[in-house]
Formats: C-alpha cells, structure tokens, sequence
C-alpha cells in the first residue's frame, strides 16, 4: 500500500500539530483545565512532601529488646536526651501487649522516676478517632512503644490511622521509641514471633489445642511482618538470643533474608540499640551484657562469648550468601540502612491474623482453660519481653 501522504510546508500549522496537542478550543475549556491544575497541584504536593520527608527531624531509638532495655536507667537517659527535654511528655502505645498495665508499669518506671508525664493510648480493642487521637500525638514529646505482638499491633494501627499519625509526629519533632516489637515496628518489616501462640490475645487462639504440652507449644515459627515504613529495611531484634522454639533468631533471620533477598536488614542484639538523629546514627552497647560480637570483632552464635552489637545483613541475590557487617559506633543514616530493592511479603501472614484475630475480645486468661505453665508462659508477653 502507498505510504500516507505527507503533510506540506504549505499546509495550516494546525493540521501539521492536530495529533499532538489539543485544539485551541481544548485548551480554554473548564473541564481540561481543571484536569491540567488538578495534575499540576498533585505534582507540586508530591514534591513538597519528599522535600518535608528528607528535611524532617528524624529521631528515632530502636531497641533489641523491650522489657530488658526499656527497664535500664541509661536507656531512659537516651532517649530523654534525644527529645531534648528533661521532663517530657510520653505516648505510651502498648497495643502489642493488648495494653497490659503490667507492661506499661514496667516499661515507664523510668520515666516517670524522672519526672515525666505518661499518657497511655488504649486501642487494642478500643478504637478511637483520628481527630480524637491527634492531640495526644500533638502534645507528646516521646511516643514510646512496647514489646509484644508486632503483627497484631501493626495491623490495628493501620485499621485505625495511627501509622500516620506517627508519621506526623516525626515530622514534628518527636522521639518514636521501643524495642522488640517496638523496634521492629518502624521498618518495612521485620523478623517476629507473632506465631508464638503464648503471644495472642487469648491464647492459645480458635484454632490450636488449648490442652497443648509445652513441647507443642513451642513448636511455631519466625515470620516476616510487615512495619509501618518509616525506615527502610528489615529489622530482627533479639538477634542473639534463642526463641521459646529453640532457633537461634539471627540463624533463622539469615534463612528469612534468603526468602525475602530484596531487602536489606539489620540485626540488633537483646543489649543493643540504634539512635537516629536526622541524618546520622549511633549504636548503644550495655556493658557488661551478652552479646554476638566477639572480642575480634567477629560474629559468634554464643552470645556468653560476646558483647551486644549491631549487624548490617544483605544476601547476595544470585549465590544467597550472606553479607554481614559489623555495624560501626557511629556513621551516617544512609550508610546504615536503604531502601529495598523488591519486597515479597510472607505468605504466613494471613494464617497468623486468624490465629490471633482482632475480634474486640479483650485479653482474658480465663479466656480458655489453659494449664498453668501456659500462664506463666504468657506473662513475659504481657510485660512486652
């Protein structure tokens, strides 16, 4: 067939452009107007948000352990000192405990031993609105969150708007806090024990055994949960210490990053923590603790045979090695952590919310008829471990 006959110098500049830009017409009517400002604001709003998020006050303490460090003087002392204020207001956020007052009592003592105000925020089964939340988060100087269960406290955070309500809150200013799952929490994701069944709300929820032995008990697994994205990356916390399960959490983190070799990751030891200060960091190492650093500086599985550390984890995609680096006292933000390269979440994630669902019921021992050592199991969980 004979080409399309091409268009002539000669002819109108509009016929030459009429596929490429509307008519003239277009361009003065109200709905492809509207269209273009609408497109513009959206683009001006994306920007002014990146530039918020990279200019924000960044300060973040994240803690390998809750009870353990939330329970030191010098940790209290830490974090006040990152606030900037010696007698700070504190949002205290025990969702992943199901607001176990044993927990928040624990947790706080610090605190208030130092003149502080603690505002608890119920909202395991209780759901109050964004606008009534808002000025608790507006007022604290510290949001500091327990141990527990990460997942179910995510997942409730996220039915509810607190995730951004937290992001706010950063923006401000304020010192977001915890350890374990109040580590975990602030990532992309992190390595949990949600599964643990001593863990759930009413253990040892609707569909296990309530007259388990011990040995079954303690037969769950590790899983990738997700955070609420505030820092990149993948976060174990406990990376020294073995589970309830007998797995050693930074043995079966490095078999998680294989499923999961998209993110980058950081193990933090029980005794270990990071500080963020905009943009630079540092670590906390209690002295005097057990830890997996060795006295060369190398990784050891015997944490008697250590101190607490901090470790920079990455797998190599193609071979599944892992990289794991010695995190240095001090550095820059973004020498620590970065951005994922592909995100796969785990496909456990659904059978955990259904054992231990967000159904309103509050947490009841008598919940079931549960054996005694089952009791005493679920204490550690209600002080948020």
């Amino acid at each position: 067939p004979s080409p399309p006959p091409r268009l002539s110098q000669s002819q109108p500049t509009s016929a030459r452009t009429e596929s490429r830009y509307p008519p003239t017409s277009a361009k003065f009517n109200p709905t492809y107007r509207a269209m273009v400002m609408r497109a513009v604001l959206q683009a001006l709003l994306i920007f002014l948000l990146q530039t918020a998020a990279a200019s924000a006050p960044r300060k973040l303490y994240v803690a390998g352990s809750g009870l353990d460090m939330l329970s030191q003087p010098e940790t209290v002392d830490e974090i006040l000192e990152l606030s900037g204020k010696g007698d700070a207001e504190v949002l205290y956020l025990g969702t992943a405990t199901y607001d176990s007052e044993e927990a928040r009592n624990t947790q706080t003592q610090g605190f208030l031993e130092r003149n502080c105000t603690v505002t608890p925020l119920k909202v395991a089964t209780h759901s109050p609105s964004v606008e009534d939340m808002r000025p608790l988060f507006e007022k604290a100087n510290i949001v500091l969150v327990s141990g527990g269960n990460t997942l179910f406290a995510r997942d409730r955070w996220m039915t509810l708007g607190i995730q951004d309500l937290l992001k706010e809150a950063l923006m401000n200013g304020t010192v977001l806090c915890g350890g374990s799952a109040g580590g975990i929490i602030w990532f992309d994701g992190g390595h949990s024990d949600s599964m643990e069944p001593s863990s759930y709300k009413n253990p040892p929820g609707p569909f296990l055994n309530p007259t388990m032995t011990p040995k079954e008990m303690d037969s769950w697994a590790y899983i990738r949960v997700p955070g609420i994205g505030i820092l990149p990356g993948l976060a174990c916390p406990h990376y020294d210490v073995t589970g309830s399960n007998g797995v050693l959490r930074s043995a079966d983190f490095t078999d998680l990053l294989r499923r999961h070799s998209g993110e980058y990751a950081v193990g933090i030891d029980n005794w270990a923590a990071v500080i963020i200060d905009g943009d630079q960091f540092s670590v906390v190492s209690r002295k005097g603790k057990p830890g997996s650093v060795d006295e060369n500086e190398n990784f050891t599985a015997n944490h008697t045979l250590g101190h607490p550390g901090v470790w920079k984890l990455e797998v190599n995609t193609n071979t599944g090695d892992l990289q794991r680096t010695l995190v240095p006292n001090k550095g820059m933000f973004n020498e620590l952590l970065r951005p994922a390269r592909f995100v796969v979440q785990s496909n456990m994630l659904e059978v955990a919310r259904s054992q231990n669902p967000d159904d309103g019921i509050p947490p009841s021992l008598q919940a079931y008829e549960l054996p005694y050592w089952v009791q005493q199991k679920r204490k550690r969980f209600r002080f948020g471990n």
